[in-house]
């Protein structure tokens, strides 16, 4: 049945011929858009492939090569560099023929082939090739970057290293962490295209930016550092140290421990038996005969400056027998002799006399038993000072009495203990800090103490005589100077620890100041595993004095 008219049949034919031409309209517009947006994309593609200027001139792609971490400099007393002192030729490539010639002569095969098959990709390229300066072209750019630490860093110990976000971790790093630190970085960066391959007709930029940190100050002396560390190496003090601290004003002018460590590998040390992350000068020892001399200004400061002894090589205190080295019977000696050759029975015997009180008393003055504070955070052991409480068994303090017990102490100590010695009575805390400047501009410098009075002016230059004659006449001649006189003492003390062939592990010591005669510098060297302090110590004292000039 039919239930439309032909009219009405009409009408709709044709409202069905117009939607059917209006979605075909539309059709063909949207494909037309779609092919015109396509080939929009298409042109774009091949300009950045092409030509590349877009990129250049918008700086939108960069292949970025990071040269060196930027942070504030550490200096020594000259204004020197101590930090980012050397440096090390690096080469950024763009993929040439001309780049590849020049890699090709200066590195090792390994290297050139897999720097070779990245630049094969299109990719630029960066390498160290040490000190090698070779002239920057359009193809390649030869630039020196700085080091933080060189190689065999001096001072290692004391600067401490940095993590990777490049903030201090240890030492004077991490105590200034605030002042040297930022986050800015040197770049080399090469313009590429899409797919990272570079640029035909662009510059190698470097970028060197100048961010704001600050700089600290030491009173180290580089030619004293080094002066120090290679007379430690050539020595032979694989585990030990040394300091040097000027006589009047208690700067220090060199501090090294060893065994050192590359900063750049800290992990590869955490397990290490001989522990190279310790900062040895700042960490207490077994002492030994070096604290003979605290002995010898407590028996000078109350009188006692007469007292003689027969040595017959061993003693008896309290029931314990007590033995000179090698059980040499010294014969009758007074206070130089004792020093000279190191009798332990002669001081047994001075301490006896002496009191545990007294002798105690003449330690505190000179400064054992109290950390020195270096900055915030970098401090020196107290190390363990007895009690004359402690002391009150005869033969603890006979132990005591030649610096053997439980007494500690760190060779910081010891220098300041003969800078006393050498500076008619008194001594200024150690410091290693000169000045500090902030990242505004501020300049704060180091405020000195008042020295601290711990023997007469007469105590203390006869005891420089008495130390004099041990170096000239006693068993310290190995640390005779070659162009003036030195004072001093050595020391060989037992620690209670046995290797695995049960042997006892002996810390063996030389300290002194030179020139004897107007100390300028007092030195401190400890070996761990020593034999002698005459063997293994004096040498390097005399070796460090022989190479400084003043």
């Amino acid at each position: 049945m039919n239930y439309f008219s032909e009219n009405t049949k009409t009408s709709i034919n044709n409202y069905k011929k117009e939607l059917l031409y209006i979605m075909t309209k539309r059709i063909t517009a949207v494909f037309f858009l779609f092919c015109f947006a396509f080939g929009c994309v298409c042109l774009r593609l091949y300009i950045i492939a092409e030509s590349g200027a877009e990129l250049v001139s918008s700086g939108s792609h960069y292949s970025s090569f990071t040269l060196n971490n930027i942070r504030g400099d550490i200096l020594d007393c000259n204004g020197e560099k101590i930090t980012e002192a050397d440096y090390e030729n690096y080469i950024i490539a763009k993929p040439t023929l001309k780049s590849l010639d020049i890699l090709q002569d200066l590195l090792d095969s390994r290297t050139f082939a897999s720097l070779k098959q990245r630049m094969e990709k299109g990719s630029p390229v960066m390498t160290g090739i040490g000190r090698a300066d070779i002239e920057s072209c359009e193809d390649y750019v030869c630039t020196p970057i700085d080091k933080r630490y060189a190689n065999s860093q001096p001072a290692i110990h004391l600067l401490g290293y940095l993590d990777e976000e490049n903030h201090g971790v240890t030492g004077l790093e991490m105590a200034f962490d605030g002042i040297l630190y930022s986050d800015k970085q040197s770049v080399a960066r090469v313009p590429v295209d899409a797919y990272g391959q570079a640029l035909a007709g662009s510059e190698i930029e470097i970028i060197r930016p100048n961010p704001n940190t600050g700089t600290v100050k030491l009173t180290i002396d580089n030619n004293i550092q080094s002066a120090v560390e290679t007379a430690l190496d050539e020595c032979g003090i694989s585990q030990g140290c040394a300091v040097v601290v000027d006589v009047k004003s208690g700067a220090i002018r060199a501090t090294a421990s060893r065994p050192s460590y590359d900063p750049y590998r800290v992990s590869d040390y955490l397990d290490s038996e001989s522990s190279p992350l310790i900062n040895r000068t700042l960490e207490s020892f077994a002492v030994g005969s070096i604290y003979k001399v605290a002995v010898a200004a407590c028996a000078l400061e109350n009188g006692i400056s007469d007292f003689q002894y027969t040595c017959n090589g061993s003693c008896n205190i309290g029931g314990v027998k007590f033995f000179c080295s090698s059980n040499t019977a010294h014969g009758k000696v007074d206070l130089q002799k004792a020093l000279e050759v190191s009798c332990n029975t002669y001081f047994i015997n001075l301490g006896q006399k002496l009191g545990s009180e007294k002798i105690s008393e003449t330690a505190s003055l000179l400064g054992f038993g109290s950390g020195i504070k270096l900055a915030d955070g970098l401090y020196s052991e107290n190390g363990i000072l007895p009690t004359p409480n402690e002391l009150n068994n005869p033969a603890a303090l006979a132990n005591f009495s030649f610096g053997q017990g439980n007494f500690t102490a760190t060779p910081l100590q010891i220098a300041q203990m003969l800078c006393a010695v050498a500076n008619g009575g008194k001594y200024s805390e150690p410091y290693v800090v000169d000045s500090i400047t902030d990242k505004s501009g501020t300049q704060t410098k180091h405020k000195p103490k008042y020295p601290t009075v711990a023997l007469s002016r007469e105590t203390s230059e006869t005891l420089l005589n008495m130390l004099t004659s041990v170096v000239e006449n006693g068993n310290a001649s190995p640390a005779r100077p070659s162009r003036f006189s030195a004072a001093g003492k050595t020391a060989t003390a037992q620690t209670g620890i046995f290797d695995k062939n049960g042997i006892e592990v002996c810390n063996t010591w030389f300290g002194g100041c030179f020139p004897a005669d107007d100390p300028k510098y007092v030195v401190v060297i400890m070996k761990q595993g020593g034999s002698s302090g005459s063997y293994d110590c004096a040498p390097v004292f005399k070796k460090i004095a022989d190479s400084i000039i003043f």
